[in-house]
């Protein structure tokens, strides 16, 4: 789209330093996404920094839409009253193939997990699917780019779920409690609205796990269209708030977990129960409580995208963990596992400790805690860590601007028989050194991250890597 033709789609109030025409494919309200073909939206209410000005400057953006005329910045500049209004209709037909159905998966635990097992299910039916989250934005299983949050901002999700054919695409998001809290999503239409499970999260931002709750809440209150369907975990103690919530709209229910859809184990065998018929499923490579609770939600969400059972249950055999989430890496001469994990909360350490415990045998654990986060967590995870795990080693996660020793310390505090190792490289060395026969070492907290966050500087730093070079 040229400029000159901004003010026949939304309605501009003033133009400033427009004298040069230019062409623009996109628009964006992150200065670090603006370059020579996308717009940057300013919105005076979010008290943008001089800095991120600065960068749209930088990068050429062709100009800025605004709510307010900024002085002394001289490109063109198109204010308008109602930015929210002009913005959704700009991206309306900026991206004119919007998606056949999208699908938002909000929860503590479980988002990534769920959003890449109904990827890998639409990927082996041949769906054309969008996937964006923690680990990127993939299109029919292959990787675009990485991402710099959970969930982006509203330009983007048009951005990322809009198609370059007229072909039916299915977008596939994770909906973070940060990202509903400020109100990230705005009108994007939401098809089908799933909730993993919630416990005591982010509670730095928040502030309490009220707060915490209702911000996930707003994913099905908010965001999710009318003659949609809301994906519940049955397991969930806020069942009755959800219902009050949606009950006078047209929303469907559907349940996991109870006798509707539930994975089952009994001996080595895995079963799907689908309203109380049963279906053995050959082949399954998932096995863990966790592993089947996540996949129970994306069946779910596969049945809400009219896919018969028949299908689904054909390919669920091909779905496989991501990166970071439950990796096993096999200790050949120990006849060990190692387990590489992104667990940072209590409850997602508790699931993975008790889902490696074999018999009386508890596996032992290695993790810390982030900087600059929910401080609440850590002896909340130290207490866990003492009850269910064999041996334990406390080392640094991302202490980011906090000292790391006084991370340690409060971790420690309530766990002393830990063996505590600041470096992270030297701990999992010597967590691997200890590893007996048949035993299992889950390295928590980082999971799929390449990096490690120390102060004013990031080091490459990946837990899978680390692992297969010290085996080696």
């Amino acid at each position: 789209m040229l400029l000159s033709n901004l003010s026949k789609v939304i309605r501009v109030n003033k133009t400033y330093n427009f004298n040069k025409n230019k062409y623009f494919s996109a628009i964006t309200s992150n200065s670090k996404f603006t370059n020579n073909k996308t717009l940057f939206v300013y919105d005076k209410n979010t008290k943008v920094k001089k800095i991120y000005l600065d960068e749209v400057l930088k990068n050429k953006t062709p100009a800025i839409i605004s709510n307010k005329y900024i002085k002394n910045l001289k490109i063109p500049q198109f204010v308008v009253s109602n930015i929210n209004f002009e913005i959704h209709y700009l991206l309306t037909k900026l991206h004119s193939n919007l998606p056949f159905k999208t699908l938002a998966v909000t929860g503590t635990n479980g988002k990534t997990s769920v959003v890449w097992y109904i990827s890998k299910i639409l990927n082996s039916l041949k769906y054309n699917n969008t996937m964006v989250g923690t680990l990127g934005h993939f299109v029919n299983g292959k990787k675009i780019n990485d991402i710099n949050l959970t969930t982006p901002a509203y330009e983007e999700l048009f951005r990322y779920g809009s198609s370059n054919k007229k072909e039916k695409n299915i977008f596939i998001f994770e909906a973070s409690s940060h990202a509903l809290e400020q109100n990230r999503l705005r009108n994007y239409p939401i098809n089908i609205a799933a909730i993993t499970n919630i416990s005591k999260d982010h509670l730095d931002y928040h502030k309490t796990f009220s707060n915490y709750k209702k911000s996930k809440i707003k994913l099905f209150s908010n965001h999710l269209v009318n003659s949609g369907f809301a994906i519940i975990n049955s397991r969930l103690n806020i069942l009755s708030e959800l219902k009050k919530k949606l009950i006078k709209r047209n929303v469907k229910f559907k349940y996991f977990g109870n006798k509707n859809i539930k994975l089952i184990k009994i001996n080595d065998f895995v079963y799907l129960i689908i309203n109380n018929t049963k279906y053995k499923l050959e082949n399954l490579k998932l096995k863990t409580n966790i592993e089947l609770e996540n996949l129970e939600c994306a069946i779910t969400c596969c049945l809400s995208l009219n896919i018969s059972q028949s299908k689904i249950i054909r390919v669920l055999s091909k779905v496989t963990n991501p990166s970071g989430r439950l990796q096993t890496i096999e200790y050949k001469k120990k006849k060990s596992k190692i387990i590489i994990d992104y667990a940072h909360t209590p409850d997602a350490l508790k699931k993975i400790l008790l889902a490696y415990k074999i018999k009386k045998m508890k596996p032992s654990i290695l993790f810390g805690c982030g900087g600059d986060r929910d401080k609440s967590k850590r002896k909340s995870m130290a207490l866990i860590a003492n009850k269910y795990a064999d041996k334990i080693y406390i080392t640094d996660d991302n202490p980011r601007n906090e000292n790391p020793s006084k991370i340690r310390k409060s971790i420690l505090k309530y766990c002393s028989r830990a063996m505590e190792v600041s470096d992270r490289r030297k701990a999992i060395k010597l967590a691997i050194k200890e590893l007996k026969k048949n035993e299992i070492l889950i390295v928590a907290g980082k999971g799929h991250e390449k990096f490690q966050v120390l102060k004013d500087k990031t080091i490459k730093f990946d837990d899978f890597t680390v692992v297969k070079q010290l085996l080696n």
